[in-house]
């Protein structure tokens, strides 16, 4: 069975992972600046909150701007009623505000730039009953298209809900640059990097070199793990590399997972059996029988061994982009156990030791789950990269 990792160093929380967003340009209006109404119409009443990260110091106004109404900051968590907007001259500029009013509290009522509003994001309840309703770990379209307020209100819920592990490599406007510091692992690289721009309908990664990159792919000895991803550096085991018969031991399908739980059980057995009696050389005849079933079994599946280190590096690269394990063989991120005791264990929904669905094959081939994209695209509303 593949053994695949993920490191998580401290100090990675604080590096650039995302690139700042783009400064809003604050409408202000300035006392000597000539306010005109160009046009003013009624609107379907519509629910608004205020952007905090966006309307910090800015205002609400009376009609023609003339004079503040009241902080937008007051507002803070207050639903807003608008059910007309007005399209204003400010000097050279024209911007549209809408009219909102509070129905709590009549004092909060005024023209408000439309780039200060946003449509209300849900409560506690309603986002506790949208996962729960929803399939085990995978965010559902719903959670995926909320405004940039929902995920930084329920960021640290939704990293927990969805087993994510939080920035782990750097990105700069949602690309990382990948270096690939041992040639013969080129070809691994460059299908995996593929298959997640593909899958996220963007180019996420992109070659680096030796002195530009974000991450870097490199081989390294072990016998603990077959991949490995501290944040800077993506490893797959060398030891694993080298070894000529390493892939008839990798496949994991319900008929291998059956033969090696009647093997152990035998092995067991024998262990307790009366030495010479006829019962320890029946359990061991059968036990030699048991052992070739396997042995024949995890070869008949073995995967290539291209697709296999192809899809170490995407299960990999998915760290990189905030995903932890998950405990579904059918995805790329699946890990047999939530803590491996060699890396990072996974802080997430619950833990586990077995696959919650024990009827699929491992998945090993350069692809990826549902599950898997969909995490992958939570990680960027998040801010992961």
């Amino acid at each position: 069975m593949k053994k695949l990792g993920i490191i998580i160093v401290a100090t990675l929380s604080f590096m650039g992972a995302v690139a700042a967003e783009p400064a809003v340009s604050t409408p202000t209006v300035q006392a000597k600046t000539k306010v005109s109404v160009v046009s003013k119409k009624s609107m379907s009443t519509t629910k608004y909150q205020i952007d905090q990260s966006k309307a910090k110091g800015a205002y609400a106004y009376s009609s023609s701007l003339k004079k503040k109404a009241f902080k937008l900051s007051s507002g803070h968590n207050t639903i807003f009623y608008a059910k007309s907007q007005e399209t204003v001259k400010v000097g050279k500029k024209t911007r549209v505000y809408y009219y909102v009013k509070s129905s709590s509290n009549s004092k909060l009522a005024g023209w408000v730039w439309h780039g200060y509003l946003i449509k209300p994001i849900l409560s506690n309840s309603q986002v506790q009953k949208l996962v729960a309703s929803g399939q085990d770990l995978n965010p559902s379209s719903t959670i995926l298209n909320q405004p940039s307020a929902f995920y930084s209100t329920y960021r640290s819920y939704l990293r927990k809900e969805f087993n994510m592990t939080g920035p782990l490599t750097p990105f700069n406007d949602h690309k990382a640059r990948v270096y690939v510091a041992d040639p013969d692992l080129k070809t691994y690289a460059t299908k995996a990097m593929g298959v997640w721009n593909k899958a996220l309908g963007r180019t996420v990664f992109v070659s680096g070199t030796a002195s530009h990159h974000e991450l870097v792919i490199d081989a390294k000895p072990s016998k603990e793990w077959d991949g490995l991803n501290d944040g800077s550096h993506l490893y797959l085991s060398s030891t694993a590399l080298n070894d000529k018969s390493y892939m008839d031991s990798v496949a994991d399908t319900p008929e291998i997972r059956a033969l090696y739980n009647q093997y152990e059980s035998v092995a067991e057995a024998y262990k307790d059996a009366t030495n010479g009696s006829a019962e320890k050389k029946a359990y061991l005849a059968q036990g030699h029988t048991l052992y070739d079933q396997l042995i024949a079994a995890q070869k008949a599946a073995a995967p290539s061994a291209s697709s296999y280190w192809e899809g170490v590096t995407v299960h990999e690269l998915g760290h990189s982009l905030g995903l932890d394990h998950t405990p579904y063989l059918t995805d790329i991120m699946y890990a047999e156990t939530s803590d491996d005791g060699f890396s990072s264990s996974v802080n997430g929904k619950y833990n586990w030791n077995l696959p919650k669905d024990p009827n699929d094959s491992r998945r090993e081939t350069p692809t990826l789950s549902s599950r898997d994209v969909n995490r992958a695209k939570l990680g960027m509303k998040l801010g992961y990269w």
